[in-house]
């Protein structure tokens, strides 16, 4: 026995030394908290739809599974070796992000049409395009940084900009607002990060801010989402009513929580409770206690992947670990913004927590590619 713990002890410190512990076990815990919170909002919708409390479970568990696996793959094997397979990467999504479209194979929800029908899963090529853009980016700054310096060759950022605007015609055809607004903003914190210039960055601003204003308030739905947004009591019970419910859950969890299972927000009166506004029964049954917990960890990210890009071993892992650890956080941070009425209503998943296989996939090999980063660079340091 004494054997054994020893070398649990020395593969646990192998470890501490190879990888980012600290990031390695915030995603672990979110993940954890996740499948807690998934059996706690949707326990009663699984009795009444499937005849027991534990089918989003089983399926969020077979998820957490496949993500395990993708997360060890991607740690253990050199982060390089993307460069060799981004254009297979970028043809792959582009045929799953068509083939959406295609009856009989893409699936429509809540008025959306996002997901390939697996039979078994469904699979939503969106939450892997976010992590194969970032890669092209991570590729494409790498490989142009003098240039983009050269004011003869600045206007080579506009590349993949266009590339960017291609797949976000895909998103908005879906339609999937949400997501076309995260890889906007993660495209403009990885060219300023580039080193393009401050003046073409707030050019970008200010044409997509303007964009965006016609994208909003030529639809209706999107239109009713802002003025919820800015006005949720005017219509209690029409397009105030999901965020309202919202705020009630967070005002009934106080400090304390209600107790874990003890929410009453999620039954029925907050539509998909175990995915978009998860955060809200994380603030009813949890409080303000469970709800900093939650924060703290997605902080830890934040913190830990920018100092793995600070002291990645080469621009690309700096670019690549950047642009990751944005999509986890920005992804996060306006999800948790939407639910607390701080944003207006997008349907964006809490990653590693709200249900659904392909954002705790695509978020697991986002945290898997940047642990191997940092394996590399503590390595580097040893040497």
């Amino acid at each position: 026995m004494n054997v054994k713990n020893n070398q649990m002890l020395n593969y646990g410190r192998a470890f501490i030394r190879k990888y980012d512990t600290a990031m390695f076990l915030s995603a672990c815990m979110l993940t954890a908290f996740g499948l807690v919170m998934v059996y706690s909002t949707s326990a009663m919708t699984s009795i009444i739809d499937y005849g027991n409390s534990y089918h989003f479970l089983l399926r969020q568990g077979i998820y957490v599974i496949i993500s395990a696996v993708a997360l060890g793959f991607f740690m253990k094997n050199d982060y390089h070796i993307l460069k060799s397979f981004y254009v297979i990467l970028l043809v792959a999504i582009t045929i799953l992000m068509i083939l959406v479209f295609v009856p009989h194979v893409g699936l429509t929800a809540g008025g959306s049409r996002r997901w390939i029908d697996l039979r078994l899963l469904n699979l939503e090529p969106s939450e892997f395009l976010k992590v194969i853009f970032i890669i092209f980016l991570a590729i494409f700054l790498e490989k142009k940084k003098e240039l983009l310096n050269q004011n003869r060759y600045s206007l080579i950022f506009l590349a993949p900009m266009l590339i960017m605007g291609f797949f976000d015609v895909f998103l908005l055809k879906e339609p999937d607002f949400g997501t076309a607004a995260v890889l906007f903003a993660i495209t403009i914190i990885m060219l300023f990060a580039g080193g393009v210039s401050l003046v073409y960055i707030a050019s970008i601003l200010l044409v997509g801010s303007v964009a965006a204003y016609f994208l909003i308030f030529s639809v209706t739905y999107r239109r009713d989402r802002i003025l919820a947004f800015l006005h949720p009591f005017k219509d209690k019970t029409g397009i105030g009513f999901q965020i309202i419910q919202s705020m009630f859950a967070f005002a009934r969890g106080g400090v304390f929580g209600v107790g874990l299972g003890n929410g009453k927000e999620k039954l029925f009166f907050l539509p998909t409770p175990y995915s978009d506004f998860i955060f809200s029964t994380v603030g009813e049954e949890l409080g303000l206690i469970g709800v900093t917990v939650f924060i703290a960890l997605y902080l830890i990210l934040a913190y830990r992947g920018l100092k793995i890009a600070l002291h990645a071993p080469d621009l690309f892992g700096t670019y690549l670990a950047l642009g990751l650890t944005s999509l986890l956080v920005v992804s996060a941070f306006i999800n948790i913004g939407v639910v607390t009425d701080f944003l207006p209503t997008k349907g964006l998943a809490l990653p590693f927590v709200s249900y659904g296989g392909s954002s705790l996939l695509a978020s697991a090999i986002a945290v898997g590619i940047i642990l191997n980063i940092s394996s590399q660079s503590l390595r580097k340091k040893d040497d």
